[in-house]
Order: C-alpha cells, then sequence, then structure tokens
C-alpha cells in the first residue's frame, strides 16, 4: 500500500511515533511471543534502601500520592502479586479504590506466592476472596489440609514446581498465570519475590518510589534479596528512566535492560 501511494506521488511517512506504539503494545507483544505476561515490579524504599524499621514496621514508608500512584498502577494490569512474606508483614487487599479507572469495571486478580501455605485465613486477602478473585500460587510439597482450608474460604489454589531452593518456580508460575489469560502483571513485593524476578531476568518494568527517610542499618532489608551483579556495568537498569515528585517521595520507572551475559 505504501508502495502504491509513493508510486501515484503521495508522500509516505513510515515508522512515525513507532517507539510510542511499540510501548504502548508491549504487554501484548511479550505476551505473545513468549507465552510469558509482562512483569511490572514495584518498589517502595527508604533513601538507604530499607523496607521497614528493625521492629518490622513498614506502614507507611511512603506517602499518600505514592499510594495513589500505586493505585493508578494496578487498575492498569490484569493480575497483583505479592510474596508470603509481605502478606503476613502488611496484610494488604491489593484492590482499587475507584472501580470507575478499571476499563473491565472489576479489581484485578489477587495472587500470593507461597510455597508452604503459610498465608493467614484470617487475612484480609483470604476473608474478601469471594468478593475479588485470589490465587494463592503454591509447591507441590504443601500441606493438603491447608489448601482445602483456602479453597473452602473461597481461594484458588494452585500447585506450581518448586524452584532449587524450595521456592514457587517463579517462571514456571508466570507461564501458568499466562496460560490463563494473564497479559500483564503489577508484582509490589517482598524482597525474596523481586529477588527472583531480577534473577532470571523476568522483570521488564520497575516502579521504585523512593521515600526522604533514613530507617538505618538495622532497619528490614532492603526491597531486593538476591546475589546482584559483580560490578555495576552488570547491573540491570532502567532504559531513559521517567523522573517525577510524588508528594514528598522521588518516583522512578521505566523499562528494564539487562546487561548481555559474557
Amino acid at each position: 500500500g505504501a508502495q502504491r501511494l509513493d508510486a501515484a506521488g503521495v508522500i509516505v511517512e513510515l515508522n512515525v511515533g513507532d517507539a510510542e506504539a511499540r510501548a504502548l503494545i508491549a504487554p501484548w507483544t511479550k505476551y505473545i511471543t513468549t507465552g510469558l505476561p509482562h512483569v511490572s515490579l514495584k518498589l517502595a524504599l527508604s533513601l538507604d534502601g530499607r523496607i521497614a524499621t528493625r521492629t518490622g514496621a513498614s506502614k507507611w514508608v511512603t506517602g499518600p500520592e505514592a499510594r495513589g500512584k500505586v493505585q493508578e498502577l494496578r487498575a492498569k494490569h490484569d493480575a497483583v502479586a505479592i510474596g508470603i512474606g509481605t502478606a503476613l508483614a502488611d496484610d494488604p487487599r491489593l484492590t482499587v479504590r475507584d472501580l470507575s479507572t478499571l476499563p473491565s469495571g472489576r479489581h484485578p486478580l489477587r495472587v500470593v506466592f507461597d510455597s508452604r501455605l503459610r498465608i493467614a485465613l484470617n487475612s484480609r486477602l483470604v476473608q474478601t476472596s469471594r468478593e475479588v478473585p485470589t490465587w494463592i500460587l503454591t509447591g507441590n510439597d504443601a500441606a493438603e489440609d491447608a489448601e482445602q482450608a483456602l479453597s473452602d474460604a473461597g481461594c484458588t489454589v494452585v500447585r506450581v514446581p518448586n524452584s532449587a531452593e524450595g521456592r514457587v518456580d517463579v517462571g514456571a508460575a508466570l507461564r501458568l498465570l499466562a496460560s490463563q489469560g494473564i497479559v500483564s502483571i503489577l508484582v509490589e513485593g517482598g524482597a525474596e519475590l523481586a529477588g527472583s524476578l531480577l534473577a532470571t531476568r523476568l522483570a521488564d518494568e520497575l516502579h521504585a518510589f523512593i521515600a526522604p527517610i533514613l530507617l538505618g542499618p538495622r532497619g528490614r532489608p532492603g526491597a531486593v534479596d538476591w546475589a546482584g551483579p559483580d560490578t555495576p556495568a552488570e547491573a540491570p537498569c532502567i532504559v531513559d528512566p521517567r523522573w517525577e515528585l510524588c508528594g514528598r517521595d522521588a518516583y522512578v520507572s521505566g523499562p528494564l535492560a539487562f546487561p548481555a551475559r559474557g
């Protein structure tokens, strides 16, 4: 078609807005070409890289404006996921407050990575699982009685192969979610789950909220628990980072790039 227009004397410009278009369909592109969902990793941390005080207090490291931005991020994804550590420490709801911001009018699927089914039956996630779909991804060796109790409460318990460390294999879990139509997922923590995503190079995008506070060296570990690179040159980084202020907090986001392995 472009050739015919050009031959007829019509000026044709190609690749207009190419980068913007590719960014717009990035989740769908990954989903179709790899069979995996597009993964956005969200972190909230202090200036010295901590996610909680030495007593474990983590509400709230960041301010209300940053939490409002997280609500917007949730609304843009098919699923929201956390690790069991975050579920136990924060007892979150993982819902979207303003349903009018959701294209489907429904909350994203809530996902908990819980290799040993330690989530409490009286947690807010379990207690509201009949209103908002909630999946618990667990290992093959998790207790059957715990699985039955969670299923009776309204959760969907899905067994996933274990990793070498005995946790839920993140790659297998993401492939399973994609097979159920999950195109995009926002992972909100904790440190082990974030570290697994970075170590396996499965995170596509990073959203980091940095609060202007210091929690000290005895504060809880950083937002990411992994071995990390040997040198700064080998570190994953945000491509063309976007910086903005969310109230008093700094917010940096953008697609992640992983240096080629040597």
